[in-house]
């Protein structure tokens, strides 16, 4: 499995404090592992928004969102439900 973060991801973990920018590490490397070892870890918060598109829930108000398409992971945002909203109605992820 392949990691690619884009621009967009970038961004958005720039513009968080460090306490939720470890939150969002700690979150991505679980389904890292996940990927790696095939065994889903609790409180992975992992939820299908679209046919390519799911959710990892950091903490209750923070989401990162990426697009699963073959080997291949894109990490497309991090941000609340509403700026989650706002980027999949602009853009194609």
């Amino acid at each position: 499995m392949r990691f690619e973060s884009l621009t967009s991801y970038e961004r958005s973990l720039k513009k968080l404090d460090h306490e939720i920018k470890n939150k969002v590490k700690i979150a991505v490397n679980k389904y890292v592992d996940f990927c790696e070892g095939g065994h889903r870890p609790k409180g992975l918060g992992l939820r299908r928004l679209s046919k390519h598109i799911w959710e990892i829930r950091v903490d209750l108000k923070i989401r990162v969102i990426f697009r699963l398409g073959g080997d291949l992971v894109q990490l497309g945002l991090v941000g609340t439900h509403d700026d989650i909203k706002r980027f999949l109605k602009r853009h194609i992820l």
